[in-house]
């Protein structure tokens, strides 16, 4: 259901751009990382969710091919990823009268402003809301809207559940845009996983025994089950982590640093996720793994010194702002510091196709899967073939 938004502002976000791989479970080519404990659990309950329409499934796939045949190409005109024709679907159930308790109408689930904003009437006896074209039309302008201002598909979902502004406001406060790691109500939190599952149970033929279906198997420990259930029933609400560690200030003081490394000249970002991943060292947690926007193996290594030039191929195809990048085609990255606990910081500039030679300026920094930060551990021996990760 979008929350209504009574000003279209108008940001440049951060992009979260595709990284798809063979095999690997996407929302509009956004992986969706459930080698993570807490997503693979969240999607599992989501598909158990969703067994029950399997004995119907024929029923329900004839049932949504004549709204998915009028949704597709309107999707497809505004250059909203299909996967979103899922909306509707567990939002209304395709029913054209549909009413929530909080007040949204129609397949797409409008509330009054947020309609008017779209274009949309309201009027008694002419209610838009529930008129497939033009309902579908208002969504797409609407989905492009929250797109312009939250930069990635995922957390798109999230704000047409849960609005704009609060997606906004968790973004500020964690200073990440991983819908996966943010805490939310439980309704947002869950939204996701609802399309996801019932994108799942449309276009999987082995539901339920798949990649994907196996969760249902092997997602846990039933402890963790039930504990994951209770918080999505909202009965179980897990606190925050509160803020550790020891003041920047204190730590960024050369003395306090190993080998008494000066830091002055040194970039603040720099600095802040060198010291970010040294206190995950001393205070060990589950690793969490993270997936960045590029992957790319080593071509060819520079020597390790700050302004150095590396260079890297493409392991994937991969979509930068208006820019369609090849596997195979070259990144070059220039070595930005060495810090003092051996994590080299990585950026790269520029790739350069491989088919015409066209070179293509980008900003992307190398990120570290075990925590998300820029600044990556160095090899004992570093050779080609090398994975390394990027974020924009």
């Amino acid at each position: 259901m979008p929350v209504s938004t009574s000003k279209l502002s108008h940001h440049s976000p951060v992009q979260q751009r595709p990284l798809t791989g063979p095999g690997r479970l996407h929302f509009c080519g956004e992986i969706v990382p459930t080698e993570q404990g807490n997503v693979s659990a969240k999607l599992a309950f989501a598909l158990a969710g969703s067994s029950g329409y399997v004995r119907h499934l024929n029923g329900l796939k004839a049932r949504s091919a004549p709204f998915f045949a009028v949704i597709e190409p309107i999707l497809s005109k505004y250059t909203i990823p299909n996967d979103f024709k899922y909306l509707p679907l567990i939002e209304s159930a395709w029913n054209a009268k549909a009413v929530s308790s909080a007040g949204a109408v129609g397949y797409w689930q409008f509330m009054d402003n947020t309609a008017q904003d779209m274009g949309l009437s309201i009027k008694p006896g002419n209610d838009e809301r529930s008129d497939l074209l033009k309902s579908t039309e208002a969504a797409c302008k609407y989905l492009r809207f929250l797109y312009r201002e939250l930069g990635s598909w995922t957390l798109v979902a999230a704000a047409y559940n849960g609005g704009v502004g609060m997606v906004q406001r968790k973004i500020t406060k964690v200073g990440h845009r991983d819908y996966y790691a943010m805490t939310m109500n439980p309704e947002t939190g869950y939204y996701l996983y609802r399309i996801l599952a019932m994108k799942e149970l449309f276009t999987n033929p082995s539901y339920g025994v798949g990649s994907v279906g196996m969760m249902l198997a092997t997602v846990g420990n039933p402890y963790e089950q039930e504990r994951e259930q209770a918080r999505r029933m909202g009965w179980l609400q897990d606190a925050e982590p509160e803020l550790s560690g020891v003041s920047v200030e204190s730590l960024t003081d050369s003395s306090d640093m190993p080998n008494h490394s000066p830091t002055n000249s040194r970039n603040e970002a720099v600095v802040m996720d060198s010291l970010l991943t040294e206190m995950f060292k001393k205070n060990p947690t589950v690793p969490a793994v993270f997936v960045g926007d590029v992957a790319t193996r080593l071509v060819q290594a520079g020597q390790l010194k700050v302004g150095q030039s590396w260079s890297f191929a493409l392991t994937e195809n991969v979509q930068i702002d208006e820019n369609e990048l090849k596997m195979g085609d070259i990144l070059y990255a220039v070595v930005d510091d060495i810090d003092a606990y051996g994590n080299l910081f990585l950026r790269a500039t520029k790739a350069v196709s491989a088919q015409t030679n066209t070179t293509v300026p980008l900003t992307l920094i190398a990120m570290n899967p075990a925590t998300g930060l820029a600044g990556i551990p160095r090899p004992k021996v570093v050779k080609t073939g090398w994975i390394v990760q990027w974020k924009l």
